[in-house]
């Protein structure tokens, strides 16, 4: 099973590639993946950025986005990977800007993916929060490529294009404990700074 971290956002609210921000010296991209590889579901860790970060990172599995999709937004990075590996059946995918993620969200979010891939045949699993998906903390199995690729060849590049026509179910991040911070998503320096205060505390 692959794990993809979409890292190929312009972070224009931020101000700088967020991949590369750090919170106790350590960049968000390797925080991560520190994460995924002590969960051992994961055979290959790959991180999805654009043509301009992609030799900034200091690892070794990248890809960017196909030409006729670049800039294209989350289901482009996803389309790749799920392209590129072809043979493979089922996919985590984590935007790098939710550092905090834990092991324990990860295996528990993984747990229902069995249990409901056997049980409604469902495409996508993912966290949710007050009711709205988070899609990109999710499982995304194979059968979803198509619609993504009908997506990514119209003018609605959403995540919500591909999510309205699959079969998906979700798990409120309440249900993971513990609760504080894990799916905090940083959009701004202000939000990184907030985190980093409550760490402390």
């Amino acid at each position: 099973m692959k794990a993809i971290i979409l890292a190929g956002g312009h972070s224009k609210r931020f101000g700088s590639p967020k991949a590369f921000a750090c919170i106790h010296g350590q960049t968000f991209y390797k925080r991560i993946i520190n994460t995924l590889k002590k969960t051992n579901l994961f055979d290959d860790i790959i991180i999805s950025t654009n043509r301009q970060l992609k030799n900034e990172f200091e690892y070794k599995h990248i890809m960017i986005d196909e030409e006729a999709h670049a800039d294209k937004g989350p289901l482009s990075g996803i389309y790749t990977v799920m392209k590129y590996y072809n043979d493979e059946e089922l996919f985590f995918v984590v935007s790098v800007d939710t550092p905090m993620i834990t092991e324990e969200a990860i295996s528990q979010l993984y747990q229902i993916t069995i249990s409901q891939r056997i049980e409604q045949q469902a495409d996508i699993i993912a966290y949710s929060e007050n009711g709205k998906a988070i899609p990109t903390i999710a499982f995304y199995s194979r059968g979803v490529i198509s619609n993504i690729e009908e997506a990514l060849n119209s003018n609605d590049y959403s995540l919500r294009h591909v999510y309205k026509n699959v079969i998906t179910c979700f798990l409120d991040i309440k249900e993971v404990q513990p609760l504080k911070n894990w799916s905090k998503n940083i959009n701004y320096q202000d939000d990184l700074n907030t985190l980093i205060h409550q760490i402390k505390d």
